[in-house]
């Protein structure tokens, strides 16, 4: 820093080799010496200027003829500038930055965090760029699909996938020839090559032959097979798309294009009672109850896969931080038998298995079939034979169901009871609130054989801008009565997530880990924190809601003339929008007011001229 140019160090290096964290510390005990002018030019005198100075040895032009190039490129470099006294609330500083995109970045962090809040900085950057360039390619390859049907896209871009998927030392023909092949060439060798592949990789050959069916009326289009179209797109989803699957992340890619695709084609993925789970609630999942390694995870509903990508994930961090041996082995058993998946939309089923392809596995237990059909037994018959019988079971059902002729859509409570009694240790659901306080007959019975831990509410636009459903996640343990055990409802109204309008909700400002830790403190330790509010641990009685709302005890102590006047507002602008079919639109204060003007203007209007006549 002196110029001299002999060595020097910060003055703390923490280190996470598994992790490829590395976290650079520059401290100065007066807090007037936290930063110069321009913040860079005086690192000996100054904490901040210090830091980047050291940050700056590990940008790509700093060590670009340096061995230790391609060593950095993977690891999570962050800095962190003090300066005062950390004991004295008002005498310190601190400045948080890391290397993104190859830029020092100022991340805007005034306090010291957890390490899983510093890789969760690098963890955002990565899923901001997928999302980025999904909705790139995304709008692409809709603009040359455009004359094909909407709802049928996704499942040539599956196909498309697969026909491009290899593994090291097998080479895969199509992918390495194609570009010189015509267009006609290119549409008849593709469903050849995705009966080879998923082949290859122990897909049954009744599965593979539903894919061939949804694909085969697609290729007959003559834009398909006399233009460049499926090389183009085989360009994108080879050059753009691929090689986002090597970021190992929950982050549900596949998902994110069918969500792309419905709503470049202007449908909402709910009205056909699709709705796709995020992903930092998959990932929730998998920390609301203890994982063992020997788990075998099961989806009755798995659309994508996403709760399978999130419980494999898991599973794997889980015996790479462990000190057994023999990890690959291991690893490559959870891939293969670890993952049970049910899903009888063909889209989604095709969507299924290329997602799993590209994590690694070909041979996930996914099936296309009914959960509630005697196909799904069957099969559940023959894993058990085989020593696979499922443990924990994840689900987010589709919503809406009513059980009857017109509407033949199991109810999500039922998806509950079956997949509870399929289930050895636990099971986990998110779904609409109805669910839990209707059909108390079946909720009954429910706790007769299971116990119900806990009951999250959720943000109510935790879905948007996808759809606007109010739900809540909630914990069972199976296989045990619940009797008079006490459950612990909490109400998550903010997961620090904001939405824009082209990348949906997005973690911009690095919430979401610290309100999780804080909501997992709270569940397991009710005890500590119950304010009857938004945390109650109570014992209930059969026909009981399993909601907050049912249990909370206000303290009105607190509560003005101007809270009882806020609140009267309140329910006026609800019955207002109520009135004028505006509860599930976003609509801002200044709108609101033109619109009931106007509608309570034709209204008077209406009323005057039936008056008159």
């Amino acid at each position: 820093k002196n110029k001299t140019g002999k060595s020097g160090y910060p003055d703390g290096i923490y280190i996470n080799e598994a992790k490829k964290l590395l976290i650079h510390l520059e401290v100065k005990p007066d807090s007037s010496k936290h930063i110069s002018k321009d913040g860079k030019s005086e690192p000996e005198k100054f904490a901040v200027d210090g830091i980047k100075h050291y940050l700056g040895f590990f940008l790509k032009e700093s060590i670009k003829n340096s061995t230790n190039q391609d060593y950095f490129k993977a690891w999570k470099i962050t800095g962190i500038a003090v300066s005062g006294d950390l004991d004295d609330e008002y005498n310190h500083r601190i400045s948080t930055y890391a290397i993104i995109n190859q830029k020092i970045v100022d991340q805007n962090i005034n306090s010291l965090l957890d390490e899983a809040d510093y890789l969760n900085f690098f963890e955002t950057v990565n899923e901001e760029e997928i999302v980025t360039k999904i909705s790139s390619s995304s709008k692409k390859i809709n603009n040359l699909l455009r004359n094909v049907d909407s709802q049928k896209r996704p499942v040539l871009l599956s196909a498309l996938m697969i026909c491009l998927f290899e593994k090291d030392n097998v080479p895969n023909d199509f992918r390495n020839n194609y570009a010189g092949y015509s267009p006609l060439t290119i549409s008849t060798n593709i469903p050849s090559t995705l009966r080879q592949i998923l082949s290859n990789e122990g897909v049954p050959q009744d599965k593979i032959e539903i894919l061939e069916r949804e694909l085969t009326p697609l290729l007959g289009d003559i834009d398909l097979s006399q233009t460049d179209i499926l090389k183009d797109i085989l360009h994108e989803l080879r050059d753009n798309v691929i090689p986002l699957f090597k970021n190992k992340s929950n982050y549900d890619i596949i998902g994110k294009f069918y969500e792309e695709f419905l709503r470049y084609a202007g449908v909402a993925n709910v009205k056909k009672g699709i709705v796709l789970t995020p992903k930092h609630i998959t990932g929730l999942f998998t920390e609301l109850i203890p994982i063992k390694t020997d788990d075998v995870f099961l989806d009755p509903a798995c659309g994508t896969g996403a709760f399978l990508i999130a419980g494999m994930n898991k599973l794997i961090d889980t015996i790479q931080a462990s000190s057994m041996p023999d990890k690959e082995n291991l690893i490559q058993k959870i891939k293969t038998t670890k993952l049970i998946g049910f899903e009888k939309n063909p889209t989604m089923y095709s969507l299924a298995i290329s997602n799993m392809l590209f994590r690694g596995d070909g041979k996930s237990q996914i099936f296309y079939s009914d959960f509630f059909g005697k196909e799904t037994d069957n099969e559940l018959k023959a894993l058990a034979e085989k020593g696979i019988k499922p443990t924990i079971g994840f689900i987010n059902p589709p919503y809406g169901g009513k059980d009857n002729k017109d509407n033949p859509t199991k109810k999500e409570i039922q998806f509950l009871t079956r997949m509870l009694d399929h289930v050895s240790r636990y099971g986990v659901i998110i779904a609409p609130l109805s669910m839990y306080f209707k059909d108390d007959n079946i909720r009954n019975a429910i706790l007769k054989k299971h116990t119900l831990k806990y009951v999250i509410n959720m943000p109510k636009d935790l879905f948007q801008p996808n759809a606007a459903s109010n739900t809540a996640i909630a914990v069972f343990e199976t296989n045990t009565p619940h009797g008079n055990k006490g459950v612990v409802f909490f109400d998550l109204n903010d997961d620090g997530l904001v939405l824009s309008k082209s990348k949906g909700r997005t973690d911009v400002y690095n919430k979401w880990n610290r309100i999780k830790a804080d909501l997992l403190e709270k569940i397991q330790n009710p005890d500590k924190y119950q304010d009857g509010l938004t945390l109650v641990k109570t014992k209930i009685n059969d026909n009981d809601e399993w909601l907050i709302q049912a249990h909370a005890v206000t303290d009105y102590s607190h509560l003005s003339e101007n809270d009882f006047t806020r609140a009267i507002k309140d329910y006026l602008i609800f019955n207002a929008k109520k009135e004028m079919n505006l509860l599930e639109k976003d609509v801002d204060e200044i709108a609101l007011l033109e619109i009931i003007a106007d509608y309570y203007s034709e209204s008077a209007n209406s009323s005057q001229k039936s008056e008159a006549e």
